[in-house]
């Protein structure tokens, strides 16, 4: 698998990670795989795009072992609290803020205090749509909520 980064660019490794929402069969090797592609994100110079469900802590734990000031990356659908966002956003990670838009979620006290600049909204197409469409099929334009809660939790106006 390495041969490929050798061979074209990469802008990004992974999506990669842990999940230990539905199985933790595979929980050995989904930490092989993950250490395995944060070294290659530090090999190649090139930033790491995590995926953490139900693993919050264990991915920021793996993030600081390989940590050496140069790995860099983005959170995937982050939904961790205040102090884990600034765990990330410390060691110059930024975090995707994908349930920002649903009632109870809590990230709009873990973001509070996140400089703007640290924040990238994404919608996880075609999965987890946002208010006012949960339920439905989740599409790219649907952004404009996420952007909306966003502004309102740090009292900004949407078009900045």
């Amino acid at each position: 698998m390495a041969g490929y980064f050798a061979k074209r660019k990469f802008i990004a490794v992974g999506e990669t990670g842990l999940d230990f929402y539905w199985d933790l069969t595979f929980k050995d090797q989904q930490y092989e795989a993950f250490h395995q592609q944060v070294e290659w994100a530090l090999q190649y110079d090139i930033p790491v795009v995590i995926h953490s469900r139900n693993s919050t802590d264990e991915c920021i734990q793996l993030i600081h072992e390989h940590q050496d000031g140069r790995l860099k990356g983005v959170f995937h659908c982050f939904s961790g609290t205040a102090e884990q966002a600034n765990q990330v956003v410390d060691w110059a990670f930024t975090s995707y803020r994908r349930v920002l838009t649903f009632k109870n979620a809590g990230l709009d006290i873990a973001i509070k205090d996140i400089d703007l600049a640290s924040i990238v909204l994404e919608t996880d197409a075609p999965y987890l749509a946002r208010v006012p469409y949960r339920g439905k099929r989740n599409e790219s334009s649907y952004i404009q909520y996420v952007v909306q809660k966003l502004g309102l939790i740090k009292n900004i106006s949407a078009k900045k």
